[in-house]
C-alpha cells in the first residue's frame, strides 16, 4: 500500500547533522572499558611484581649471606677462607669482616664506597653513587677466633631497572592492545548490530517509497533483535490494514452519500426548472425528505460503528427479561416480513434473564432478524430461537434464503459489504453496517457469534453470551 505524504529529510532521508554510529559507540564503550581493566589489572600486577622483587632481592641477600657460613672454618689456630666466596652469586657479593670492621677477604662493588658499620642480623638500606644498596651482616661464632661477619651486599637499583624495562615493556604493548581491542569490538558489534542495520534499510525503503505493503528482511533467528523485527512487521500490517480499512471506509462512504445526494440535487432541480402544483411539490419534497433521513441514518451508523472500534461507545449492563424483549422484537419484525410473505417462526425458553445493555440486544436481534427477512426468499421463514445452557444464552436467527458463498463468507463482517445489491430492503441491511454492529456488541458482551451459510439453502447466524458479566463498565 502507498502512503501519501510531505518527506522529511529527517526521517525518510539522510540526516544532515551526523552522528556517532550505535556500532561506534559500543565499540568506543567496549574498548575503553577492557583498557581501563588491562591498566587497572597491569597497575595492580606491577604494583605487588614490585613488591614481590624486593622482597625477593632481600630473601636472596639473606639466603646467599647465611651460606657464606659454609666459606668459614678454623683449623689449627687459622682462619680459613674458601676462595669460592669470591664468586657473585645473584648479584650478591660476599666478604668477610673481623670485629674491629676490617675486611679480612672477600669482594665489594667498586660502585659501593660507603663505610657502613657491622649490625648483625639487620638489612641496611642506603645509596652510593647514585645506586641503591641493600647490605646484610651476620655474625659467625669460629670458637677460637674471635667473632667474624660475613657481609652481602646487592644492588636494588639493578632489580628495580629490570622491572622499568617491564613497565616499559607493558606500556609498548598496551596501545597495541588496544588498538587490536578496538578492531576485534568494531567486527564483533558490527556482525552483532547487522540485523539492526537490515532493519534500518528496509524501514528506510519502506519511507522512500511510501510503500506499508514491504516488510523487514529478517533471518531465522530468536534474539532481541529478531523479535523486535517481527515486531516492526506486525505493526506495519496493523497500519496497512488500518489504512486500507480507512481508504475502503472512505470509499464505502463516498458510494454510499452519492446516491442519495444525487437525488436530492435532481429533485431540487426539478423543483426549481418545473411548475407544479401543491400536491406536486409536497411529494418531490417527500422524497427529498426520506433521502435526507437515510442520509442522517446512515452516518449515524457510520459514527456508531466508528466509536465502536475505537471503544468508546458506552455500554450499561442491567438485569433485563430477554425472553421478553426478544418476544416483542420479533412481533415488531413480523409487520416487515408480512411484506415479503416471510414468516417468522419462535422458540424462545420462557424466564431468561441476563446482564445485558438493553439497547444494543435489540439493535442485535433487529439487524439479525431483518438480514434474514431482507435475504429471505418470498413466502419463506425464519426461525428465531432463544434458550439457556448454563451459565450462558444462546440465540439463533435461521433463514431459508439465498445463502452466502464460500468467497462471501469471511467478508461479511466488513462495514459497507453486501452480499447481494440488489436486495436491501432490510434497513441496517442496506448500507452494509448492521453486521459490524451485530459483532461488536457480541463481543462488548463477551460472547461469540458463528455462521453457517449454503448457497441457495439459507444461513443461519449462531451467538452465546454469558447470563453475568464478570466486570460491568462504562466502556467496552
Amino acid at each position: 500500500m502507498l502512503i501519501k505524504k510531505e518527506k522529511s529529510d529527517c526521517l525518510c532521508g539522510k540526516n544532515k547533522k551526523q552522528r556517532i554510529s550505535a556500532k561506534w559507540k559500543l565499540t568506543i564503550l567496549y574498548t575503553g572499558f577492557l583498557m581501563l581493566m588491562a591498566i587497572a589489572s597491569l597497575a595492580i600486577l606491577l604494583s605487588v611484581s614490585n613488591s614481590q622483587i624486593l622482597a625477593s632481592v632481600k630473601k636472596q641477600l639473606e639466603s646467599e649471606v647465611l651460606e657464606g657460613n659454609e666459606y668459614l672454618e678454623w683449623d689449627d689456630g687459622e682462619l680459613e677462607v674458601d676462595s669460592d666466596i669470591m664468586e657473585v652469586e645473584s648479584g650478591v657479593y660476599l666478604s668477610v669482616y673481623d670485629e674491629e670492621g676490617q675486611i679480612i677477604y672477600g669482594t665489594i662493588p667498586y660502585q659501593f664506597t660507603e663505610e657502613v658499620p657491622l649490625q648483625s642480623g639487620q638489612l641496611q638500606t642506603l645509596t652510593s653513587n647514585g645506586i641503591k644498596w641493600y647490605v646484610f651482616d651476620n655474625s659467625v661464632d669460629l670458637g677460637g677466633y674471635s667473632n667474624v661477619y660475613v657481609r652481602g651486599i646487592t644492588s636494588v637499583t639493578k632489580a628495580e631497572e629490570s622491572f622499568l624495562v617491564l613497565i616499559r615493556t607493558s606500556f609498548i604493548f598496551l596501545p597495541l592492545m588496544v588498538v587490536i581491542t578496538a578492531i576485534i569490538g568494531y567486527r564483533f558489534t558490527s556482525r552483532t548490530l547487522r540485523p539492526v542495520d537490515n532493519m534500518i534499510q528496509g524501514v528506510q525503503e519502506i519511507c522512500e517509497k511510501e510503500d506499508l505493503s514491504k516488510r523487514i528482511p529478517m533471518e531465522a533467528g530468536n534474539d532481541e533483535i529478531h523479535r523486535l523485527a517481527q515486531l516492526f512487521n506486525q505493526m506495519l500490517e496493523q497500519l496497512e490494514t488500518a489504512f486500507e480499512r480507512e481508504k475502503q471506509f472512505t470509499s464505502d462512504v463516498s458510494h454510499e452519500l452519492r446516491t442519495p445526494i444525487t437525488v436530492i440535487l435532481s429533485h431540487c432541480e426539478y423543483l426549481l426548472e418545473q411548475e407544479m402544483s401543491e400536491k406536486e411539490q409536497k411529494r418531490e419534497i417527500e422524497v427529498i425528505y426520506k433521502k435526507a433521513r437515510n442520509m442522517a441514518q446512515l452516518v449515524s451508523q457510520i459514527l456508531m460503528i466508528s466509536r465502536a472500534e475505537r471503544d468508546k461507545l458506552p455500554i450499561h449492563f442491567e438485569e433485563v427479561p430477554v425472553s421478553e424483549l426478544t418476544e416483542m422484537i420479533v412481533d415488531e419484525q413480523q409487520e416487515i416480513a408480512k411484506k415479503k410473505n416471510i414468516t417468522i417462526q419462535q422458540e424462545l425458553e420462557e424466564g431468561l434473564m441476563a446482564e445485558v445493555d438493553e439497547t444494543f440486544l435489540i439493535r442485535l436481534w433487529v439487524n439479525l432478524i431483518s438480514n434474514a427477512i431482507s435475504y429471505g426468499k418470498e413466502n419463506g421463514t425464519v426461525t428465531v430461537t432463544l434458550h439457556g445452557e448454563g451459565d450462558k444464552i444462546r440465540g439463533q436467527v435461521k433463514d431459508d434464503g439465498i445463502g452466502i458463498s464460500k468467497e462471501d463468507l469471511p467478508h461479511i463482517w466488513e462495514r459497507f459489504y453486501r452480499v447481494d445489491q440488489s436486495r436491501t430492503s432490510g434497513q441496517d441491511s442496506s448500507s452494509g453496517l448492521g453486521l459490524p454492529m451485530v459483532k461488536w456488541i457480541i463481543k462488548a458482551h463477551h460472547g461469540e457469534i458463528h455462521v453457517e451459510s449454503e448457497e441457495g439453502k439459507g444461513t443461519t447466524f449462531s451467538f452465546v453470551i454469558p447470563k453475568k458479566q464478570q466486570k460491568v463498565a462504562d466502556n467496552f
